[in-house]
């Protein structure tokens, strides 16, 4: 659905009309035939009359139509005069292109056409929902368009179908559009030889029913043997839809919680959302059209982690992955359209993995640091970790220690409470202990319990705390010198820890832990309600539960996550770990842990969590079946549209097998595509998918290799091919429909063609041997009867004269106007400035006498026809040399310009001028703003005109003032001007 919006509508040229056929009897042909000489004499007189009459009563246009009816009439009559009587057959009549009725069988042989084609055709297309038509530019209008377009255009198909149909859809379609089509045209059409080429375009169209359509248009651009277009068959479908969908996809890559970059072929920037902006400092609107590199400069630092420079110089650890923007993402074939680049910043996570290599090196050094020995053995009862304090207790060295097997000891005490602890228990022993690796005897307290994992489930290993007896001897200097100690090692360490007596509620707190609430002080004495009040009242609940199942001895250590206030209200997230003492009744007396800062772990994991919930939710809003296949062929994860097209319950479809999903003659083809896919990274396969209850689908499923969590998967997504196969069974009927079509059109045009020759040949011939009749007759009347005529009657022999003067050249012009319409363009450099010299030269020589300023610019050249481009300027220029005949100072100016945004040509002149009211006029036949009698001419100069600059795909156009000249435009397809304006 096309139209040329600087094209004006063909108009038909004044119809001559017919010849009246002659009711004179054979008796009276002899008549006229027996006195030719006074018969003439009086007829011409008459006729004279008339045409004075006409001059002097009718306007300029209908006085030139009613010349040359009464000439036509005079040609007649003087055939009548020389013919002898004999019956004449009456010309066949011209059959239109479009709308002409088939030819009858025994023109083209006995076997009779299909009965009514087009309504064969019609029926075919009524139910399409795409608009499939066939464009003719020659007459501006559709040679068949299907029934869709009434609903789009408001407009039946034969009022689309007929002369100037295309304004029915100009109207409904923005100008801006209409220009952006015409330039894809004109641009494809460059393209050498005459094979028909494809282009799609989109545009905007407002419907009949109100609403604005997106349209998207696949042509076929036709050509003829010169290359020019000769018509345009195309398939034009609504995708407002999918519109509307791809600016929600831009929506939603703006508002995407990560960095979004894309970018087009050339790797420029096409898009930028906020998080990038801020990420990269650049906003969108300075980064499009930039490079790639220009915004996104990355280098590598020494722990090969990707550090993004952004515009301040600043430098940001980040993560990125890109992958290509595809038309049709599931075709294997389809071309990249650019590259969309995710990039994350992954500074909160560099702080937490320092926060958290920090926080184990604390946990190192408390274990380091404490005063009981610690150590960890496995089911084969080796030790397999101990601190120095252990090695300190039994005068050895943790590297001694080590790879000890515990079943040296010898002891079967110490050897059931070990043992005790890896089937889940905990035990205690007091009493001697003699180390394998020498024979002092020592008096420890060994307390073992199994090793859990963060779930609390019990790992096949032991850990264990040991305490020199000795010490508790001397209890009360014991526990003076502990907390001595204790209150240096927090000191020293710096670090966030606590000590929180249950009886007396007291809470101390470390300068590491006061820092993070904002306060300055080596350490702190408050109460375990006072630090109740400073937790989140969300969280209150989870610690004291916390707090209160490790009193009871229900968990081995306490563990909570919690979000504290720090004196400005903020809140932080942190963990809090510690483990109590107790007695030897197993009641808790104190209790002794640390507290970390996990503000922005917590906010990691909110991000992928939100991150992870959007894909979640992405992946089940989409129109189409989504699969995930782990490296076995077996289902993992799938969305709510396979779900629903499948009838399968989530429990059938989990860990189900990739070959059951279809049906079972193409089960060897899906697991044969699976395992193409784990080999080459991508596969396709046109499958059946089974349906329970109900028929099967046609599916193009394309899958591709993925690796999540170090394993390769297959991620895949399926087309629905249902539409896809009904409408490839109508487009070959309908190929096969056109094709039968255009064989039809083309002998139709070939007829249409031969009869336009022979037309010509009749104009160039016949017409003129009459014209040449009423010049001799005119002459002899005016030598042989010229002293019997008075001054009156030899005026008007004198008009006579210069009538049929004016008919031939009338007929000349017309003879040119066709040939141009008809000759085959031979494009190749013209040089205009020259080509003007010698046309301006030639009008001097003419009339010599006049002094005109004329002005050629230099080194104006074009690709173009040489010939037809010496009949433009001919015409030009003679008519700026025509209209600045009555000037006192003529001046004739020629050269290059830019108007409104449009490199063209033009010529200038101070003659006479137009008015614009009236300036479509100037290009179309006859039609003349100037008499006869002010100016001569036949009107068909500017027609000629503008025929062939457009046949070079280019365009004409005038601006004038009354009695202040012209300008006349005229512009050359897209050959770029070399010369100067």
């Amino acid at each position: 659905m096309i139209s040329d919006p600087g094209r004006e509508p063909m108009l038909d040229s004044p119809a001559t009309p017919p010849v009246p056929p002659s009711s004179a009897s054979p008796a009276g042909g002899a008549l006229l035939r027996a006195h030719p000489a006074v018969l003439a004499t009086l007829y011409a007189v008459a006729a004279v009359v008339l045409m004075t009459l006409a001059e002097h009563l009718l306007p300029t246009s209908l006085s030139s139509h009613a010349s040359g009816i009464l000439i036509g009439i005079t040609a007649v009559l003087l055939f009548v005069l020389r013919t002898p009587a004999r019956d004449t057959p009456s010309p066949a009549a011209v059959q239109p292109l479009v709308g002409a009725t088939p030819p009858q069988p025994a023109q083209f042989g006995t076997q009779a056409p299909p009965a009514n084609p087009d309504a064969l055709f019609r029926e075919a297309l009524r139910d399409v929902r795409h608009l499939l038509y066939r464009f003719n530019p020659t007459h501006e209008c559709y040679d068949y368009i299907s029934d869709c377009a009434e609903r789009w255009l408001g407009a039946a198909t034969d009022v689309l179908c007929a002369p100037g149909g295309w304004h029915h859809f100009a109207r409904r379609m923005p100008t801006d559009d209409l220009g952006r089509i015409w330039a894809r045209i004109n641009e494809a059409l460059k393209t050498p030889g005459t094979d028909p080429l494809g282009i799609t375009l989109e545009y905007r169209l407002d419907a009949a029913t109100g609403e604005t359509l997106w349209v998207r248009d696949a042509m076929t651009l036709l050509r003829n043997p010169d290359g020019s277009l000769k018509a345009i068959v195309g398939n034009a479908s609504d995708h407002t839809a999918e519109r509307a969908t791809h600016e929600y996809l831009q929506v939603t890559l703006r508002s995407i919680g990560e960095a979004v970059i894309a970018t087009d072929l050339q790797n420029r920037i096409t898009l930028m959302n906020p998080v990038a902006e801020a990420l990269t400092g650049w906003s969108e609107d300075e980064a499009r059209d930039q490079h790639l590199t220009t915004v996104f400069r990355i280098e590598d630092d020494a722990d090969g982690q990707t550090l993004l420079i952004n515009r301040r110089d600043e430098r940001h650890p980040i993560a990125h992955s890109s992958a290509p923007i595809r038309v049709a993402p599931h075709e294997a074939g389809d071309a990249s359209l650019g590259e969309v680049l995710v990039i994350r910043d992954q500074t909160a996570d560099r702080q937490a993995r320092k926060a958290i290599a920090e926080q184990q090196a604390r946990y190192q050094a408390l274990v380091e640091n404490s005063p009981v020995g610690i150590f960890r053995y496995g089911s084969d009862l080796q030790i397999s970790y101990c601190n120095g304090r252990l090695a300190e207790i039994l005068h050895s060295t943790p590297e001694q220690l080590q790879s000890v097997d515990l079943h040296s000891l010898g002891d079967e005490a110490i050897l059931s409470i070990l043992q005790r602890a890896l089937a889940g228990q905990r035990g205690a022993y007091d009493g001697p202990f003699v180390t394998p690796l020498s024979t002092d005897v020592h008096i420890l307290s060994i307390r073992v319990a199994p090793e859990f994992d963060a779930t609390g489930a019990v790992i096949f290993g032991g850990v264990g705390i040991v305490e020199d007896r000795t010490a508790y001897l001397e209890a009360e200097e014991q526990l003076r010198d502990t907390k001595e100690r204790y209150v240096l090692a927090q000191r020293g360490t710096n670090e966030g820890l606590w000590d929180w007596d249950p009886n007396t509620r007291h809470l101390y707190l470390s300068s590491r832990l006061l820092s993070l609430l904002g306060l300055k002080s080596d350490t702190l004495r408050t109460t375990g309600e006072e630090w109740l009040k400073l937790i989140h009242p969300d969280d209150r609940a989870r610690y004291r539960a916390d707090v209160i199942a490790h009193l009871r001895g229900e968990t081995d250590h306490f563990e909570s996550e919690y979000r504290i206030a720090d004196k400005d209200g903020k809140f932080h997230w942190v963990l809090a770990r510690g483990l109590a003492h107790r007695n030897q009744q197993g009641r808790a007396v104190r209790i002794v842990g640390s507290i970390g800062d996990i503000t922005a772990r917590k906010l990691a994991e909110e991000q992928l969590k939100a991150e992870r919930d959007f894909s979640r939710g992405l992946i089940d809003s989409l129109p189409a079946p989504f699969f995930l296949f782990d490296q076995q062929g077996r289902l993992v994860l799938w969305n709510r549209f396979v779900s629903e097209l499948t009838g399968l319950p989530d429990t059938e479809l989990q860990n189900a097998e990739a070959e059951s999903l279809v049906i079972p003659e193409q089960e060897p083809v899906m697991a044969h595509r699976i395992e193409s896919a784990l080999i080459s990274g991508e596969a396709s396969a046109e499958v059946m998918l089974r349906r329970v209850d109900r028929e099967p689908v046609p599916f193009l499923v394309v899958g591709r290799r993925v690796i999540l969590d170090g394993r390769p998967h297959i991620v895949g997504v399926g087309t629905d091919l249902t539409e896809r196969k009904f409408a490839e069974r109508a487009i070959k009927r309908l190929n096969t429909e056109l094709e039968r079509r255009v064989a039809e059109r083309t002998s139709q045009l070939s007829a249409a063609l031969n009869e336009l020759e022979s037309f010509s040949y009749s104009v160039s011939h016949d017409l003129r041997a009459p014209l040449r009749a009423i010049e001799g007759y005119s002459a002899i009347l005016g030598s042989d009867y010229g002293d019997k005529l008075d001054e009156e009657a030899k005026e008007l022999l004198r008009r006579v004269r210069a009538a049929v003067h004016r008919m031939g050249q009338l007929i000349d012009d017309l003879l040119t106007l066709s040939r141009v319409s008809r000759k085959e363009l031979e494009r190749r450099p013209v040089d205009l400035t020259q080509l003007a010299q010698v046309i301006c030269e030639e009008l001097r020589q003419q009339e010599p006498n006049r002094e005109v300023l004329i002005d050629i610019a230099p080194n104006l050249q074009v690709e173009g026809d040489p010939s037809l481009m010496r009949t433009v300027l001919e015409n030009l220029l003679g008519n700026a040399w025509k209209f600045t005949g009555r000037v006192e100072h003529p001046e004739i100016r020629f050269e290059a310009t830019v108007h409104e945004g449009f490199e063209a040509f033009v010529v200038r002149d101070n003659g006479a001028g137009f008015d614009m009211r009236y300036r479509e006029n100037l290009f179309r036949p006859f039609q003349r703003l100037h008499s006869d009698r002010e100016f001569p001419g036949t009107g068909i100069g500017l027609a000629t005109v503008a025929r062939i600059v457009r046949r070079h795909g280019g365009e004409v156009w005038a601006e004038g003032e009354v009695g202040n000249g012209a300008s006349l435009y005229f512009s050359i397809g897209q050959t770029p001007l070399l010369g100067s304006s």
